[in-house]
């Protein structure tokens, strides 16, 4: 595959170095297009066949969207005729974009126009009790603070950014107020936020850390020429991965911006991977003809760790959320290119600029007297290290199955953002944030008279008030008259015949739906944004609690009532739920193909199943200390389980491909290791070095799972460093390495 002349592969190298930049241009293009596209929209990532996002869908099409924005400002309260204004503003056809604002906004409603609804004709309660039945919702805790929330159309949900450009421009007019003093909270506010983060993110980060794994490669290569190759093979990878973003027509999301750094660095280790080989053939025989030995000896490890790297990469494809299975695609067609692109250019760039064999000489005397020792320590206590680690793996990996998720709204970001700011502040003035919504749907055939119908949902909406973390709650009972109680039959029946007729009244409010199936009504509840609720927790008890009310409303009637609950709470814990499963499933997944593909390299099952070990260490130690610990898991950090099994790998086999040509050629285990120390240690630590500090640039990011995810990799790599250095040593001067120990074999 490389037994080619030194004018071939300096040609090779000089095509391939015309074709990246002659396409350089277009996937800089298309890069900056796809981050362009950035949009977020969580529940879209669940599978359209799963349950809770079918009821969801089906409750926003029916009812209305949880596409909706919560404003609100110092001194807005009930009696504020700014609220007023701003409802009729925000919809006056006689706005001169009246047209596009009815393609982006449903309604608006309003603490102020609702008490005056309430407190009139037909409903006609007292200033009090309409207070009461607001309260939670349209009013704060204090009867008096208010606010408007306006509803977004479907459209208005996908192009939400100009929607809330317009919100504020209307309030200001509206209010006479600066932007800044307007408190948003809402899905859509959400959404913009975590795309503002995660453009800002790509932006700011991107180039501190090519920068920076830049420096470290030079620093570690010493010589320009090899760490600019590597360096633009790096930066090609980065740009394909976007550019496949944008051809794949799907938006760029806050999980898909961490994947171009990551290609990059990758990239940048398998280049210094390629390059220590030519350095140490350049030592040992010599720098003329080094290229093409070097590239002989160390092609087939190097693709064997991409292979290994992909296989952990690709084993998010098992994943039932949508942008963790682009990921494992892109990603992996990333760094296998960019392998490629290596293999073409540094064999030609060596040939160019040889490296000067003397000061190698020099400078790796200098390290070899500190692996020697690092290696006799390993062989003298191999069974204490061999014994410790697999204590330590079953010790820590305890903790897997205490691993928990967290999606919600406090972990995306930093404690002092404007968006934390703003919900904190709602809260605090009106109540909890976050929709739980519950559907209490009839027979369409039902012969309960509708005054009953009211009654039944009057029931289940108590016992849903009752619940602890709920504050606040509205149903069709918001909107009725005082129901007189069961003596005071002729008004009953006089109220159930009014209500009748003056169902639209409840449609058009949205807490009413039929159809020729069933009649639906709705119950919406309220729950904190930024507490420490177990969601979990809270559906269990919600669905216990409302369980007995709908058994003995069904009792009473004498027919069935059936229950849906949906909105925000139920889709945050369906996606918790499926960040655990999929992060068990990808790392199952990628564990066996890793292991097969160890068996079949090493030829020995045995084999494969021992060289495992250091490469579940990190993942063991890591992930179950955060379960010992009760750390969630997040967005940023469920993908780094499988990738951090694929990127151990990688050192565990260029090890063992030294350690069994060391065995071949006629050295005992004991000197092999010494050897294997020599040839591949500075590289290893070069690597993970360069991968882990290369991607710390992000950990600065004010978007949390982007910090997170910069952290968890950096510590997986340093993690997987000590296993492949210290645990591997060790099983292979034990008697557990006596499998790896193949006589003649190269």
């Amino acid at each position: 595959m490389f037994s080619l002349s030194r004018t071939a592969l300096i040609r090779r190298c000089f095509v391939t170095a015309f074709a990246m930049l002659a396409l350089g241009p277009f996937l800089a293009w298309w890069s900056l297009r796809s981050v362009d596209t950035m949009f977020n929209t969580p529940h879209h990532w669940i599978p359209a066949t799963n349950q809770q996002r079918q009821e969801f869908e089906w409750f926003c099409e029916h009812f209305e969207s949880q596409a909706l924005v919560v404003i609100s400002w110092r001194g807005c309260t009930v009696d504020d005729s700014r609220l007023a204004e701003f409802e009729v503003a925000l919809l006056d056809p006689a706005q001169p974009d009246a047209v596009r604002r009815k393609e982006l906004f449903d309604r608006v409603i309003s603490g102020y126009s609702t008490l005056r609804q309430l407190t009139s004709d037909p409903i006609d309660l007292s200033r009090e009790d309409a207070i009461a039945r607001l309260r939670g919702i349209l009013v704060g805790p204090d009867g008096s603070s208010s606010c408007a929330v306006v509803m977004f159309t479907d459209r208005g949900g996908y192009e939400r950014r100009e929607a809330i450009e317009i919100i504020l421009d209307t309030a200001q007019t509206a209010c006479g107020l600066a932007r800044d003093e307007f408190r948003l909270a809402g899905p859509p506010v959400d959404g913009v936020a975590i795309d503002r983060a995660g453009v800002d993110t790509m932006l700011r980060y991107a180039v501190p850390s090519a920068l920076l794994s830049l420096l470290l490669c030079w620093r570690c290569l010493r010589e320009w020429h090899y760490a600019l190759a590597v360096f633009a093979a790096a930066a090609f990878g980065e740009g394909l991965c976007l550019a496949l973003v944008y051809w794949s027509g799907q938006p760029m999301n806050a999980i898909l911006i961490l994947m171009p750094p990551f290609v990059f660095v990758l990239t940048i280790a398998a280049g210094v991977h390629v390059v220590n080989y030519y350095f140490d053939e350049a030592r040992a025989h010599g720098a003329a003809g080094a290229p093409e030995r070097a590239m002989r000896i160390g092609w087939l490890p190097c693709a064997l760790a991409t292979v290994t790297t992909g296989v952990g990469l690709g084993s998010l494809l098992v994943s039932d959320v949508e942008p963790i299975r682009r990921f494992g695609v892109f990603a992996t067609i990333g760094v296998v290119t960019t392998l490629f692109l290596l293999f073409a250019l540094l064999p030609g760039v060596m040939e160019l600029w040889p490296v000067r064999a003397r000061r190698r000489v020099t400078e790796r005397t200098m390290v070899e007297g500190f692996w020697g020792r690092l290696a006799s320590v390993m062989i003298r206590r191999a069974s204490i290290v061999t014994v410790g680690s697999i204590a330590i793996i079953m010790a820590l990996g305890w903790g897997l199955l205490s691993i928990q998720t967290s999606i919600k709204l406090r972990a995306l970001f930093s404690p002092h953002d404007r968006v934390l700011a703003d919900y904190a502040w709602l809260e605090q003035r009106l109540g909890p944030m976050v929709p739980v919504e519950v559907i209490v749907h009839f027979r369409a055939d039902s012969q309960v008279d509708f005054l009953r119908r009211i009654e039944v949902v009057q029931a289940v909406a108590r016992v849903v008030r009752g619940i602890d973390h709920v504050d606040g709650v509205m149903s069709a009972e918001t909107f009725t008259p005082p129901i007189p109680d069961a003596r005071r039959v002729m008004r009953r029946t006089l109220l159930s015949k009014r209500l009748t007729k003056e169902r639209a009244r409840l449609v058009d409010a949205r807490y009413l739906h039929e159809d020729s199936n069933r009649q639906s009504w709705r119950i919406a509840a309220r729950v904190p944004a930024l507490s420490d609720l177990d969601y979990e927790q809270f559906l269990d008890e919600l669905k216990e609690q409302v369980a007995p009310a709908v058994t003995s409303a069904s009792a009473s009637i004498g027919e069935p009532i059936a229950i849906t609950v949906t909105g925000a709470i139920p889709l945050i814990y369906q996606t918790q739920r499926l960040l655990l499963a999929d992060m068990l499933r990808s790392f199952v997944a990628a564990f066996g193909i890793v292991g097969v593909v160890l068996m079949i390299v090493l030829r020995s099952v045995r084999a494969g199943l021992v060289a495992m070990i250091p490469n579940v260490f990190p993942t063991a130690a890591v992930f179950g200390l955060m379960g010992w610990l009760s750390i969630p898991i997040d967005l940023g950090s469920v993908m780094t389980a499988s990738i951090a099994l694929g990127i151990a790998v990688v050192d565990t086999l260029h090890f063992l491909t030294w350690f069994r040509r060391e065995v071949a050629a006629g050295c005992e285990p004991p000197e092999a290791i010494r050897r294997c120390y020599c040839h591949c240690a500075t590289a290893m630590l070069q690597t993970s070095v360069i991968c882990g500090v290369g991607m710390l640039a992000f950990v600065f990011s004010s978007f949390v799972p982007a910090s997170r995810f910069a952290w968890m990799v950096f510590v997986l790599l340093m993690t997987a460093l000590f296993a492949d250095l210290v645990i591997l040593p060790a099983l292979l001067a034990g008697p557990l390495g006596r499998v790896f120990v193949v006589r003649g074999v190269k």
